[in-house]
């Protein structure tokens, strides 16, 4: 799943450290901005996944296109996943959670939405290959970046503020 690595922010944390400031919180600010907008950039690429028009045909495998309802499900099911602190450092993901309203004869309560994501990701049998998630952290990353510094100067001046 995507992911950023936000160097260039140790002249940010080393004056939070001065003033004796709560860095996790800054961390967390940062990240969670900067993953903000590359879960924008997904939505974005799942809208402009191309869509099945009529019915489809066990011959016409592997499918190039997906359904209306997987488009629908999927940007439903999209979220930034909980932060992580292991060894000073902010972690998360963008990620698919729960399951769709596709019902299926092994899925009754419906597809994993993660597992349709991957489909059409990585491809399958069955399905055309379409990398969404890359195509959207390379479409996004620099912004990510720019959002992460920004959110973390803006935590920083309000500590120094109070």
């Amino acid at each position: 799943m995507p992911s950023i690595k936000v160097d260039g922010l140790e002249d940010v944390f080393a004056r939070l450290k001065a003033i004796g400031g709560d860095i996790e919180s800054v961390q967390k600010r940062a990240v969670y901005a900067g993953m903000g907008v590359i879960r924008d950039e997904v939505v974005k690429q799942i809208e402009q996944l191309p869509v099945q028009k009529g019915y489809l045909k066990s011959k016409d495998l592997p499918r190039d296109v997906i359904t209306p309802r997987e488009k629908e499900q999927l940007i439903k099911h999209i979220g930034i996943a909980s932060m992580d602190l292991k060894n000073g450092t902010v972690s998360t993901a963008i990620s698919f959670d729960g399951y769709t309203d596709i019902k299926s004869k092994k899925y009754p309560n419906g597809l994993p939405a993660v597992l349709v994501a991957r489909s059409i990701n990585s491809g399958s049998s069955m399905r055309v290959k379409h990398p969404f998630m890359r195509q959207a952290q390379a479409a996004a990353k620099a912004r990510a970046i720019e959002a992460a510094e920004k959110a973390a100067r803006e935590s920083l001046a309000e500590m120094m503020e109070d």
